[in-house]
C-alpha cells in the first residue's frame, strides 16, 4: 500500500513499511497525534493505545472496528457489505475505493481538533459513517 502512495516532494511523507519491529512501531503509534489506516492490526493497536484512528473500512464484519478511543469510521455502502472476508470476494474493493480523500482528510481535521491535537477519549464511540 505504501507504494501507492504519491505525495509532493514538499510533504513529510516518511515510509516506514517494513523497516520496523513490532515494537518500535507501537511505540510509534503511542507518539503519534492521529493514525489514518485501513481496518487492520494496526488500527487495533492505536486503539488500545488511546491514539485516534481513522479507520478505512471494508465492511466485512461490523464488531471490528475501534472502540474505545476517538476514531471515525468510513466506508461507501455496496450490496456486498458484510461479506466476512479478508479479500475482497468481488475484486473491486468499492467500500474502500469509493470514500473520498476529502472525507478521509476531513475525519482527520475533526479528530486533531483546531490546535491539531487529538481530542481526549470518549467512554462511547461515535457512530460509523
Amino acid at each position: 500500500m505504501a507504494s501507492f502512495v504519491r505525495a509532493p516532494a514538499d510533504t513529510r511523507l516518511v515510509d516506514l513499511a517494513g523497516t520496523l519491529t513490532l515494537g518500535e512501531f507501537i511505540a510509534l503509534l503511542d507518539s503519534a497525534s492521529l493514525l489514518i489506516a485501513n481496518n487492520s492490526g494496526p488500527v487495533h493497536l492505536a486503539a488500545a493505545l488511546g491514539t485516534p484512528v481513522v479507520d478505512l473500512y471494508a465492511l466485512t464484519n461490523p464488531q471490528h472496528t475501534p472502540w474505545m478511543t476517538p476514531h471515525r469510521v468510513l466506508y461507501r455502502d455496496v450490496p456486498c457489505r458484510w461479506c466476512y472476508r479478508a479479500d475482497c470476494p468481488e475484486g473491486h474493493h468499492a467500500c474502500l475505493r469509493g470514500v473520498p480523500p476529502g472525507d478521509v482528510a476531513q475525519a482527520a481535521r475533526e479528530l486533531l481538533g483546531p490546535a491539531g491535537a487529538a481530542p481526549p477519549p470518549s467512554s462511547s464511540p461515535p457512530a460509523p459513517r
